[in-house]
């Protein structure tokens, strides 16, 4: 590319010569031109211009940046066609990147009258060019009430170089600084929320939807002209004020990003369906991004359903003491509650005390019995009975689909593959198979079920394929975002690496996984992560400390299952 703006550079060539590189660029602003007409205008009042302009090719023919005969045409892009591209789009950041100074600037020359007109006038069109994007940008925000930031805009494009000239030279007074009526600007933040569509949701006067248009701020196709700089997490009160008006008029499926952008203004009578439209939302992501789910639903403590759902994300994740004492903490009560909880004391090895809560769980709805019979299935499998299990998971399976869940049906099946393998039964491919199709295409459920695949091939003897399946099941686990199955997907891969005797490979496997579960808070799946690390290095002292993390996280059963590992390190 031939940089023109700030000086006169032929970018990655050593080639400094300006009056050929002036040449270049002014054909490749100006198009083609006859050679007679070059000659005259570069080298006017010259004995032979011809042979000068002869002179100045040669010494580009090595760059190959001309071509043509009688007619010359160059062959390099400059950057002021990326200029002159920013402004018709108003992208001031590209402006900014692009506009290193004046056209031109410090190319000292002896140029003739036409040719000096030429370098003069079209410095001067570009810099007003630059300065009239900006000036619109400060209009908009001095129109919508943010005068600093307007100020600032001005300040900053009469800093660049040749501009304060061109704007002086032409006596441009600088945009208004006045704010639009209160009612314009309603307009405005309407537009900028639901383009196209405002109009027909909220009462907008007809006249401040004119002043809007003659101010260049909505154009008419109901596209409001972009506010630069704008933070969108952190809108103007105005703008959330519009926001909610919106939520209000909005069916429910498409107001929550609206509650969600003016939830600090909620008055008493938004509650109800704000929550509602927050909860939709909830039961909609938590098959698929959990943690999504958690952020979501923060600030709404004080729903009973929130704080459930809350919990339920929170026990995906992996964070079995947090959702607990999330159900503690709201005194939840009632089928689904105990459903919940049964599930996480189960996994926090307080058997005796999940037992208990099966019956109160089964009295619920499909997805409360759902749980109790996925429960049921656990505590069977724990006992070594893995027929039962089995069954009882495919019956958990069945009423997760019937209550919509689709991420506990796979989680059901996954369980009922496992059980079936366990008892060398040879359907658990096909369970998982069916649970892969109940996965769709869910990142997180695939990655779930594509590990368990892979758990299959290792055991039977196809090492190759379950590497394959775990890499898999690493990639859905990234797309999807989730640092748990991330870490699972490694802590797998390393595994399979230490039974084959690569130390180095399982090495960074495993430290992969144990980067994803701190990162993501999974501690048993952390200290589990140091545990096989321990083994790897022989490291008994690693061990302990993955028990002790167990143990200040109440996974107490886990704690006293790897306690019993430690006798079988080798003294160094």
């Amino acid at each position: 590319m031939l940089r023109t703006l700030g000086g006169l550079v032929l970018e990655g060539s050593p080639f400094r010569r300006n009056k050929p590189l002036l040449l270049v660029a002014y054909l490749a602003i100006e198009g083609p031109q006859p050679r007679r007409r070059l000659a005259e205008m570069f080298w006017p009042g010259a004995q032979d211009g011809l042979n000068s302009l002869s002179v100045a090719l040669n010494q580009l023919r090595p760059l190959g940046l001309v071509e043509g005969g009688e007619v010359l045409r160059a062959r390099v892009p400059t950057d002021l066609e990326a200029l002159r591209q920013a402004v018709r789009l108003g992208d001031l950041e590209a402006l900014r990147r692009l506009y290193r100074g004046a056209f031109l600037e410090g190319v000292e020359l002896l140029l003739g009258e036409e040719l000096g007109e030429w370098v003069w006038s079209l410095r001067e069109k570009v810099a007003l060019e630059v300065y009239q994007v900006f000036s619109k940008q400060a209009r908009a925000h001095f129109a919508l009430g943010f005068p600093e930031r307007g100020q600032a805009l001005l300040e900053e494009v009469l800093g660049l170089g040749g501009v304060r000239w061109a704007v002086e030279g032409h006596e441009l007074s600088p945009p208004a600084s006045d704010p639009l009526p209160r009612e314009v600007r309603r307009a405005y933040w309407a537009f900028f929320h639901l383009p196209g569509r405002a109009g027909e949701v909220l009462s907008l006067e007809p006249w401040a939807m004119e002043h809007l248009y003659a101010e260049g701020l909505l154009g008419d196709d109901g596209q409001t002209s972009p506010l630069l700089g704008l933070d969108s997490k952190r809108l103007p009160l105005e703008a959330q004020e519009v926001a909610l008006e919106l939520a209000r008029c909005l069916p429910l499926r498409e107001a929550l990003p609206f509650y969600r952008l003016a939830r600090s203004l909620w008055e008493e009578e938004d509650w109800p369906r704000a929550t509602q439209a927050f909860l939709t939302e909830a039961h909609r992501l938590l098959s698929e991004d959990p943690q999504g789910t958690y952020r979501l639903l923060e600030g709404l403590g004080r729903v009973p359903q929130a704080r459930l759902l809350r919990a339920r994300a929170l026990e995906r994740m992996g964070r079995y003491v947090e959702a607990l004492e999330e159900l503690e903490e709201g005194n939840l009560e009632g089928p689904e509650a105990a459903a919940l909880r049964g599930a996480l004391l189960f996994r926090l090895g307080r058997v005796e005390e999940a037992k208990g809560l099966v019956g109160q769980a089964a009295r619920g709805g499909a997805w409360a019995q759902g749980e109790a019979l996925n429960l049921q299935g656990l505590l069977a499998f724990s006992e070594g009975r893995f027929q039962e299990a089995a069954a009882l998971f495919a019956r958990s399976a069945v009423r997760f689909f019937a209550a919509g869940e689709a991420g506990r049906q796979v989680d059901a099946l996954n369980n009922r593959a496992v059980a079936l393998l366990e008892a060398g039964s040879p359907e658990a491919e096909e369970v998982l198979g069916e649970a892969l199709r109940a996965a769709g295409e869910v990142p997180l459920l695939r990655s779930r079920v594509l590990l368990n695949f892979g758990v299959v091939r290792e055991k039977q003897g196809r090492v190759e394929e379950a590497e394959r399946l775990y890499r898999e099941s690493l990639e859905a686990a990234q797309q999807a975002g989730s640092l748990e199955a991330l870490g699972r997907a490694w802590n797998n891969l390393g595994a399979l690496y230490h039974r084959q005797g690569q130390g180095a490979r399982a090495e960074a496997a495993y430290r992969e996984a144990l980067r994803s579960a701190r990162e993501g808070r999974e501690w048993m799946l952390t200290a589990a992560v140091m545990a096989n690390l321990a083994e790897l290095q022989n490291d008994p002292e690693s061990l302990k400390e993955a028990i002790a993390l167990l143990r200040e996280a109440q996974y107490t059963a886990l704690a006293e299952r790897y306690q019993s590992r430690l006798g079988v390190f080798r003294p160094r």
